[in-house]
């Protein structure tokens, strides 16, 4: 039932989120930019005290539900993790695997830090939420629209004006690159090992990790009925549960909830610690690793991820050069704004940049397309 309830809360709000994306008709009443407004991230820029106060008493509560039932990009994994399982020729099954705390805090500590200096651009990257946002706007917005002009023509023929022809040019190159290179990261992880971006890269499911560690709800063994057979490890997208331990590592659990229904001898619950339960601290602690661990693949693996997010990163810059080198070649000067346009209602350059996280939503937005992030990262206004 817990997890039959995730599920159709987890649907109803990643479908709206996206589709308040996609919707250029302006179908959905702008209340719906709510949305963006219950994510961790964006709460945390705009000090919206009390949103942050309701998700940290959820974490505290009942765990990390913000993760699999509110973030978008947790959604979308889950979505990809569940592609993967239909059309793969072998049953799916996951694994426990180790923590890997010291990348984990090391991702949170740059971000911190690069935000505290002003350089808001990793935190930008990061998020999942604005992270989400760029591949909807920039991958799937486009094949959206196609979509309606491919009805448009139909439906034209028969004069029906239901559609209508809308612009599928793209608004940056530089930023449909970060989307392509952040939708393929999350494609592969997702696809082989479910939830291992939220698990080991987001800043947002390493600080919500530390706190559900001292949920008041948790998914528990009951070791006097547990077998030890492993079934509910080869559910766990988040790779947490270390059945011969009878551990599960609760700073990385999502509370997805699917270990509890593929526990045949009903050891699993979601429940509060009771009066007279004993806590053994291999439950409440993160588990010791007993399989043997290939050091050169993860090596592999994080010098992947890392030069995947440094050439992200990387790429505006390098964009902006070769302009500059083109221009210079042709005989013309680069032209260099003094006073960058921001989107109306950002009150000022410096208040923009401490708090834009680039999630694209205004760009999506914007009714007559002149809203466009230039290749330094500022918002300039195109000429149309």
């Amino acid at each position: 039932m817990l997890r039959k309830i995730r599920i159709g809360i987890s649907v109803v709000l990643f479908a709206l989120i996206t589709f308040y994306f996609l919707d250029f008709a302006n179908i959905l009443p702008n209340s719906f930019h709510r949305l963006a407004h219950i994510q961790f991230v964006p709460a945390v820029l705009s000090l919206s005290i009390g949103i942050l106060i309701v998700l940290i008493a959820l974490t505290l509560l009942f765990g990390r539900i913000y993760c699999s039932t509110i973030c978008p990009m947790g959604i979308w994994q889950d979505v990809i993790a569940r592609i993967s399982k239909s059309v793969g020729k072998k049953k799916k099954r996951y694994r426990y695997s180790p923590a890997k705390n010291i990348l984990r805090w090391t991702v949170l500590g740059v971000t911190v830090i690069a935000s505290v200096c002003g350089f808001s651009v990793v935190l930008g990257l990061l998020d999942p939420y604005s992270a989400y946002g760029r591949i909807v706007v920039h991958i799937f917005k486009p094949v959206y629209m196609l979509g309606n002009n491919l009805l448009e023509s139909v439906f034209s023929r028969f004069d029906n004006y239901t559609f209508y022809q809308v612009d599928t040019s793209v608004l940056s190159l530089s930023s449909l690159l970060i989307a392509i290179l952040t939708f393929a990261a999350i494609l592969i992880l997702a696809w082989k090992h479910g939830r291992t971006w939220c698990n080991t890269i987001c800043p947002v499911g390493t600080v919500l990790g530390f706190l559900s560690r001292y949920s008041l709800f948790k998914v528990r063994i009951d070791t006097a009925k547990c077998n030890g057979c492993g079934l509910c490890a080869t559910k766990c997208k988040a790779a947490c549960i270390h059945s011969k331990e009878h551990a599960i590592d609760y700073s990385r659990c999502v509370d997805c909830f699917d270990c509890l229904g593929a526990c045949k001898q009903k050891a699993l619950v979601y429940a509060p610690a009771s009066k007279g339960q004993q806590r053994s601290s291999a439950t409440e602690k993160q588990p010791v690793a007993t399989e043997s661990y290939s050091v050169a693949a993860d090596s592999s693996k994080r010098r992947f991820l890392l030069a995947g997010l440094a050439t992200a990163g990387a790429a505006p810059t390098l964009l902006t050069k070769a302009q500059e080198s083109i221009a210079t070649m042709e005989g013309k000067k680069a032209y260099k704004k003094e006073n960058p346009i921001t989107p109306p209602g950002s009150v000022s350059q410096k208040r923009f940049q401490q708090h834009c996280t680039s999630c694209h939503l205004c760009v999506s937005k914007c009714p007559s397309h002149v809203l466009n992030d230039a290749a330094n990262g500022q918002f300039r206004k195109r000429i149309l």
